[in-house]
């Protein structure tokens, strides 16, 4: 008897030096307690236009599309040169270019990731970050925008920096282009631009046709892409855009 009393005690005081302490809850602050309203703060963006690119606290480039560089059949071959952009063709047919910007990228195996696309302003990679350029028709593209680095965190969760393409705005007097590429492995690459303006209505579309046999067995290739864009001037300096890209690659 002893025995148990003595051992019943010791429980019983080992509970209670266990059990948490018990706070009471904060009495609820007066009615009479002032609130103090922070005055509003403004932030204004800083413009591009007028400001030197030296001074500016990003890194980008801009490169025009001229009639050099719109005889490629791949985006790649418009994005040479570059600082900071590596623009791979992988010379497979069923994927896409392999596109990094300081390395983000050069992982994918296929597609791109860690960079954000944009045509004409419109997104070009998914939510889950993965993006294609095999719809936009070089023989249409005006210029190229690339921003490198963090500032890219003002377009979404791509770390590696932007990658923006445009088509070109029709203008009074612009020229039509044909072309036509021949090479090896029954290789042919043509294409048509039309390219101008009629009254308020500006136009460009951009039709290319590609094929080609292959260098080994099983490797025949077909791409077929239009890119289509029209602009309309309205009242008040406002315009409309209509932008349409057709690929049929098989």
């Amino acid at each position: 008897m002893p025995r148990l009393t003595l051992l019943a005690a010791a429980c019983g005081l080992f509970a209670t030096s266990a059990a948490p302490p018990v706070l009471a809850a904060d009495p609820a602050p007066p009615a009479s307690t002032p609130i103090q309203r922070l005055p509003t703060v403004q932030v204004d963006a800083a413009r591009v236009r007028g400001v030197d690119d030296f001074d500016l606290p990003a890194s980008f480039t801009v490169v025009a599309a001229d009639a050099d560089n719109r005889r490629g059949a791949q985006v790649s071959e418009l994005l040479d040169g570059i600082p900071g952009l590596v623009a791979r063709d992988r010379q497979n047919y069923a994927q896409d270019t392999q596109l990094s910007i300081r390395g983000f990228g050069a992982r994918s195996t296929f597609g791109v990731r860690g960079v954000r696309l944009l045509v004409d302003g419109i997104p070009a990679s998914m939510p889950d970050g993965q993006g294609q350029l095999s719809h936009f028709n070089v023989l249409g593209a005006e210029r190229v925008e690339v921003l490198r680095g963090p500032f890219s965190a003002l377009y979404g969760n791509s770390s590696g920096g932007v990658l923006q393409l445009w088509s070109a705005d029709g203008a009074p007097g612009d020229p039509w282009r044909l072309r036509a590429t021949y090479g090896s492995n029954a290789t042919v690459n043509t294409g048509v631009q039309l390219l101008g303006q009629q009254g308020a209505v500006h136009y460009n579309l951009a039709a290319n046709h590609f094929e080609t046999d292959g260098f080994r067995a099983h490797s025949r290739a077909k791409r077929d892409s239009v890119n289509a864009k029209l602009g309309f001037d309205l009242a008040e300096g406002r315009r409309l855009d209509l932008v349409l890209n057709y690929l049929d690659a098989p």
